[in-house]
């Protein structure tokens, strides 16, 4: 429970529903903007089974023992207490390696992938045919059925444990709990993989811990399919991202880096001008050090809206009469931008 105290603040009120849904990777403008002013964006997607259910008992299970006060807007912040038990439980808490990678692809989707694909391989490797495989949707399970078609006869399992160990050797130099986790939690012929109660005992962690973990092994065994072919790049390659960006924003974001404005933009593809001004306001916020700031909010503009706008800008009212909100929350993102610069 106290491992969600990472995500709030003493000294900064945090919407509750940002935590969530950047947990659970909701992917809004408004959740990816607070996400970054909190900065847990790296966060995003890291516990997509979590529910409103659950995670509202949590919360009011911290209200509940004075580790949060939350306030009437759904702004939670840490007690002196709640303070006090996060800066203890450092030391134990698991900190994320390849968070970094948070946007390279849906690990709960990678994860069905393999694990199955292991089993197949390792099943078929004894010359097994009738065994339970693991229960995953049935499009994954059928791209899974596929890729073991296309490559049954050339030697897969032996390309398969090849990919595998150089992936375990790097992130036994990363972090060993993670290549322990992972090789513990395939299955296989006569192998069951460890659950989650089973690797939080033997890695001394909570079960929060080994969800964050697990998020985290898969990112990088994403990670290591974008850069190296073999068998594991062919079974998730598809899986990938090449950008931050989701799809549709990225093809508004070249079409307006090229020059079109967003009007134009807005009638080329069919959609709402609020559509594509959210579009690019995602590219501002994930991909900040791509964007041409005279190009998104010019000099005089932020001349203007400097004179209108002081101090921190979380703490903005957002003013009409000086700009549209677009405008406004652009300027509340450059100036982000600049003071971590």
């Amino acid at each position: 429970m106290t491992n969600l105290l990472r995500f709030f603040s003493y000294h900064q009120p945090r919407r509750i529903r940002v935590i969530e849904n950047t947990l659970c990777s909701r992917r809004t403008v408004a959740t990816l903007f607070w996400a970054r002013q909190y900065d847990i964006l790296k966060w995003l997607g890291a516990y997509r089974s979590l529910t409103r259910h659950e995670f509202n008992d949590l919360i009011d299970e911290l209200v509940h023992t004075k580790i949060l006060t939350l306030n009437d807007k759904s702004e939670a912040k840490l007690t002196e207490k709640g303070a006090a038990i996060l800066k203890k439980e450092e030391a134990d808490r698991y900190e994320p390696a390849f968070f970094d990678w948070y946007w390279l692809a849906n690990t709960h989707r990678v994860v069905q992938r393999l694990l199955l694909a292991v089993q197949v391989a390792s099943e078929y490797s004894y010359h097994q045919n009738k065994y339970a495989p693991l229960t995953i949707p049935l499009g994954e399970m059928q791209v899974v059925k596929q890729w073991f078609r296309n490559n049954y006869q050339y030697d897969l399992t032996n390309r398969l444990y090849l990919d595998l160990q150089r992936l375990g050797k790097a992130l036994d130099s990363e972090d060993p709990r993670l290549a322990t986790d992972l090789f513990n939690s395939l299955i296989g012929y006569k192998k069951a993989g460890w659950t989650p109660n089973q690797a939080a005992a033997n890695l001394k962690l909570s079960l929060e811990d080994i969800q964050f973990l697990r998020h985290d092994e898969m990112l990088a065994v994403s990670a290591y399919a974008r850069n190296f072919p073999g068998p594991l790049q062919q079974l998730l390659g598809p899986l990938l991202r090449t950008s931050p960006l989701n799809r549709s924003a990225e093809i508004t974001y070249n079409l307006y880096a090229q020059g079109q404005e967003i009007e134009q933009i807005s009638q080329r593809r069919r959609l709402k001008q609020n559509t594509i001004q959210e579009h690019l306001l995602e590219a501002a916020i994930l991909i900040p050090e791509k964007v041409n700031w005279n190009r998104f909010l010019p000099e005089d503009k932020r001349i203007i809206l400097g004179k209108a706008y002081e101090g921190v800008p979380t703490t903005w009212k957002f003013n009409e009469n000086v700009s549209s909100f677009y405008e406004f929350r652009l300027y509340q993102i450059y100036q982000g931008v600049v003071n971590e610069e």
